[in-house]
């Protein structure tokens, strides 16, 4: 007999918590499919490919346009819903939003410059009303959590770096004690935590092993990130001549523009002949001198376009960065059969699969030019290597694998109480 199936939706707030009832009509076992008795089975919402709603917190205008962090929740994250079908956003509009943002961040400023130390705080204020009249089901933020969110569901992007990353950078213990006991609340009372790696997700479970089921790692979201096509990478992995390396990054100090550069130096005259370095920079923290070597082209910042052209005609993608939050310029370059050079910080290594994807570096200058050396002579490892680092970004970092994870959470958090623990 055929198998007939309603569904009805139901969802509203309690003043406790958010209730989201699904039922289902179906058999009830396997002896019913002779008979005609059905029965309503309720199931959680995150079972069940039922709509989400999700509200970005994040202001309509801020600043710094060309702030990371803004750009990506603002402009990318609401993209899931070309690759997904069961998730809508509402993009916030609220003027006290961008009031607020732009109070704290100009408080930020003048301390600064004033050498005054500020205190500690990593909330925000959610405008309740057009929360409200959005009809979302649950919050997405980043850096700031919501503290009047009360019973509303809040996924929380945020997470507390690698401490050893941390500390090279002049950071002291009491300083991640500071982090920890601070962000700690945030992670308490969001409905999940999300977290760009597994390594992430571990080390803050172990921390906090009472909520440690709400930390959930899902990579960024790079939606308009095309991957090399096979015909141009097996010409790629074909072509004989100098090894093509390129440097990418507009802070070069930070990035490590010097470790390439004391790297190359190393290596012999005749290797240094054999490998053809561009370097693409706006030198923005502060200007590098270049060495002389033969085969170096220096140019200015250029398009996300032309860099990623950049990527598909380069073999290697050096970024041996001294502090690095995750490095989204890894993943254009993995899309584009470029193998990247990391620093081995937890993020990093667990990007090129801790090696298999790519290089990981510890920044020493000889270490980085036995690695070049390395590649220049075995063109079997350069061809292992690209093709592991497109095929890890084939099948874990590609915008329709990663959309589906973010749906798969929005989904768990919406059906999540908030703050249980």
């Amino acid at each position: 007999m055929p198998q007939p199936e309603a569904k009805i939706g139901y969802k509203g707030y309690d003043k406790k918590y958010p209730h989201q009832l699904h039922l289902v009509l179906s058999e009830s076992d396997e002896t019913a499919r002779d008979t005609d008795q059905w029965y309503i089975r309720l199931e959680p919402r995150g079972t069940m490919e039922i709509p989400v709603k999700v509200y970005i917190q994040t202001p309509k205008w801020f600043i710094r346009r060309r702030n990371t962090d803004w750009r990506y929740t603002r402009f990318l994250i609401p993209r899931i819903g070309e690759f997904v079908q069961n998730c809508a956003f509402y993009l916030a509009r609220s003027n006290s939003t961008v009031l607020r943002v732009h109070l704290k961040w100009a408080r930020g400023v003048i301390y600064r410059e004033l050498k005054i130390s500020e205190a500690h705080d990593k909330s925000s204020t959610l405008d309740r009303r057009e929360f409200a009249k959005s009809g979302c089901d649950l919050v997405f933020c980043h850096d700031d959590f919501p503290r009047n969110a009360d019973s509303i569901p809040v996924v929380w992007h945020n997470s507390i770096l690698d401490p050893a990353m941390v500390r090279a950078r002049g950071a002291l213990d009491d300083d991640l004690a500071i982090e920890r006991e601070i962000k700690s609340r945030g992670f308490q009372k969001a409905a999940a935590v999300l977290v760009s790696t597994e390594a992430e997700r571990t080390r803050l479970g172990q921390w906090f092993p009472r909520i440690a089921d709400k930390f959930v790692a899902v990579p960024f979201f790079l939606p308009d990130v095309k991957p090399i096509a096979p015909d141009r990478m097996n010409k790629k992995l074909e072509r004989v001549g100098p090894l093509r390396c390129l440097f990418v990054g507009n802070e070069a100090r930070r990035k490590g523009l010097d470790r390439v550069y004391a790297a190359m130096v190393r290596l012999p005259a005749s290797v240094q002949k054999r490998i053809h370095l561009t370097v693409v920079s706006a030198h923005t923290d502060g200007p590098i001198a270049a060495p002389p070597l033969p085969n170096l082209q220096v140019t200015n910042a250029l398009p996300s376009g032309q860099v990623l052209q950049r990527m598909q005609d380069s073999d290697v993608l050096l970024m041996p960065s001294y502090f690095e939050s995750y490095g989204l310029v890894y993943l254009e370059a993995m899309a584009q059969g470029a193998i990247p050079v990391v620093p081995a910080w937890e993020v990093q290594r667990e990007i090129v699969d801790d090696g298999k994807a790519g290089i990981v570096t510890s920044g020493d200058a000889g270490d980085l030019a036995a690695s070049l050396e390395c590649l220049c002579d075995d063109s079997d490892l350069r061809t292992r290597l690209a093709l592991s680092a497109k095929q890890r970004f084939d099948q874990y970092f590609a915008p329709s694998i990663v959309a589906k994870k973010f749906s798969a959470l929005f989904h768990r958090a919406a059906s999540r109480p908030f703050g249980i623990q």
